[in-house]
């Protein structure tokens, strides 16, 4: 086969193998073009019997060429059938825009080959064409008219089929109903007083089913009060009763091109469904906004991801800033500097801290111009809080193994120092004087002794002795403990214990160090107060933990520093004048409780004092 195709793409393979497939079925002259010039070169030097452009070339897209080959100076070319192929270009207007110009037809990647083989027989060798494949070709559309009276139907059967239409008949609702879904027609003239089922019937059946077909109903002269009735109920459009086949002709070709609309719109319709469920099924936040800045799209978890941000809109509703991140900066990066995208960090502090990395990117029209912005919100606070367990993992086994060392080195001149003490506070000669001081050492060196020990105890190094024991009388014998502290200082405990509380499987020394330190915490930081000073301690089962909530009347802990009150050495706002201990005391519970596979956690509120909450499994 001798005929010249000539096929312009700027990509080889941007639309499949259609060289491949074209030589498969005869075509082997294929003339091929990568932009706008060598298409022109072409059309002077070897003229094509047809032509598939792709509608986005280079110097000329396809939409130009099309036009210049139908014009005056390209009159050698007027007669070549073009093809345009798109990949971008997906609405009615695309079409419109292709016949206007002159093409032949167009195509939407994706597409088959077959629909490509089938517009070139269908123009050049019609024979070749397979008989189903054929009949489709022959005729405009497919029309369907649903009437009983022989003499409408013969007469609207001949106008339609003499304007290139394809005609069926239908002689009843029911008839019409079963006809509309085997026959697909486009179009449907229908007598409304069709037997067996109303047309109202058929009119709701069709707005349900299938919307895109074009329904026009057949009225008498003077019912025109009736056809804006079936208008309203879903009819397209309506013809009066004797026929004009003029009128016939303009309407069905009006019915055609609102079919091929509706069609189309249902198509985006589906198509915009699809990508809208898909966008709010994300798990991350989705923000479109226009040029100006106003959201017109925010899917479910972007609504979710806005209430942790400070966002500051404008009167028009447009978005000014987001945290600390200006709005005009983003779209200054974006379409002044060309910045393909734009990432940032947020981080946003509320009950809990929670942190977000946020991605901007331009979003083009169909011609290519900046029609908006679209911020895609990630929720990276769990990677943040993985990372900061690495690390602290890292350090804590860095600090272990230096404090293990350093508890060798130091406890043995401890030792030495307080075995050497010992002997010297015994001699009869020593005096008051000396006995003091040297007092003094083996109270310092105890000191010493016990913050050794809440290192080690920090670090994990020490072994569990388990046992069951009820958490109850761990806190009645720590409160007897400091009773005579607490009526000193003024402070009124408030005991709210559980009397049927199950035991607990874990080292009762451990546990009770952890308790001694959080009720020695409170009793710090509401010592010296002037209002009332109240110590409240509940223990209760919440499922499966036994719960533990030690409150106390102190300063609030400002938020910021809640999620930082377990870690070694840190102190918070709360004053603690007397207390002499090394700031462990947290962070040795938080490790023990830890390692019982418990937890323990804190909240404070402004006039409310803070409270701490242990937490320990039953099983």
């Amino acid at each position: 086969m001798d005929t010249k195709i000539l096929l312009a793409a700027d990509k080889s393979e941007k639309y499949g193998d259609i060289v491949g497939h074209l030589g498969k079925n005869g075509f082997s002259c294929i003339i091929t073009a990568t932009d706008g010039n060598e298409v022109l070169k072409h059309l002077k030097t070897c003229m094509p019997d047809f032509a598939i452009l792709d509608a986005n070339l280079p110097i000329l897209d396809g939409f130009q060429l099309c036009k210049l080959m139908k014009s005056a100076e390209f009159k050698q070319c007027e007669k070549i059938p073009v093809v345009l192929l798109s990949e971008t270009y997906r609405t009615s207007m695309a079409s419109e825009l292709a016949k206007s110009v002159g093409a032949y037809g167009i195509l939407h990647a994706p597409f088959s080959v077959d629909d490509l083989l089938f517009l070139i027989y269908s123009k050049l060798y019609p024979e070749r064409i397979p008989a189903d494949k054929a009949k489709s070709l022959k005729y405009k559309a497919k029309v369907m008219i649903a009437d009983d009276d022989p003499e409408t139907v013969r007469a609207l059967k001949d106008y339609v089929n003499a304007e290139g239409y394809e005609v069926s008949v239908a002689q009843d609702g029911q008839e019409s109903i079963h006809m509309l879904g085997v026959e697909n027609p486009q179009i449907l003239f229908l007598n409304c007083d069709i037997p067996k089922l109303s047309g109202r019937d058929i009119l709701t059946w069709i707005k349900e089913t299938i919307p895109e077909i074009v329904v026009v109903v057949m009225i008498a002269h003077g019912s025109e009060f009736m056809a804006i009735e079936l208008l309203k109920a879903g009819a397209s459009d309506y013809i009066i009763k004797p026929f004009d086949i003029k009128v016939v002709s303009g309407i069905c070709e009006d019915a055609l091109r609102r079919y091929n609309i509706n069609l189309m719109n249902k198509r985006e319709g589906d198509v915009e469904l699809k990508l809208l469920s898909m966008v709010d099924g994300m798990v991350d936040g989705v923000i479109l906004m226009d040029t100006k800045g106003r959201p017109t799209l925010v899917n479910k978890a972007g609504k979710e991801t806005l209430k942790y941000l400070d966002i500051k809109k404008a009167d028009d509703d447009s978005i000014i800033s987001i945290n600390n991140v200006n709005t005009k900066e983003i779209y200054d990066e974006i379409f002044i500097k060309k910045q393909r995208y734009i990432s940032f960090e947020i981080n946003a502090k509320g009950d809990s801290e929670k942190y977000f990395v946020i991605i901007a990117s331009a979003v083009t029209g169909f011609a290519g111009e900046n029609i908006g912005v679209v911020i895609v919100l990630r929720d990276v606070t769990r990677e943040y809080q993985l990372q900061y367990q690495v690390i602290k993992s890292e350090k804590l086994y860095a600090v272990s193994n230096l404090i293990a060392g350093a508890a060798h080195e130091l406890n043995n001149p401890l030792a030495g120092i307080q075995l050497c003490t010992d002997l010297v506070v015994n001699e009869p000669s020593i005096s008051e004087k000396a006995k003091k001081y040297l007092g003094r050492i083996q109270k310092e060196t105890e000191q010493i002794q016990g913050v050794i020990k809440s290192l080690l105890t920090f670090t994990g190094n020490y072994t569990l002795s388990k046992e069951h024991v009820n958490i109850n009388e761990i806190i009645e014998d720590i409160l007897r403990q400091k009773a005579n502290q607490f009526d000193h200082a003024n402070i009124r405990v408030v005991k709210l214990i559980d009397e049927k509380l199950p035991a607990v499987f874990v080292d009762k020394h451990q546990m009770r160090r952890v308790f001694l330190n959080i009720i020695e915490n409170a009793f710090s930081s509401i010592e010296e107060l002037q209002n009332d000073k109240c110590l409240t301690i509940k223990t209760e089962r919440n499922k499966e933990v036994v719960k533990i909530t030690i409150s106390d009347t102190g300063p609030a802990i400002p938020k910021e520093q809640l999620a930082k009150i377990f870690e070694p050495f840190f102190t918070t706002t709360r004053q603690y004048k007397k207390s002499k201990g090394a700031g462990l005391g947290l962070s040795v519970a938080h490790s023990i409780v830890d390692q019982h596979n418990g937890r323990v956690y804190a909240s404070s509120y402004s006039g409310t004092g803070a409270t701490f909450i242990v937490e320990l499994p039953l099983i």
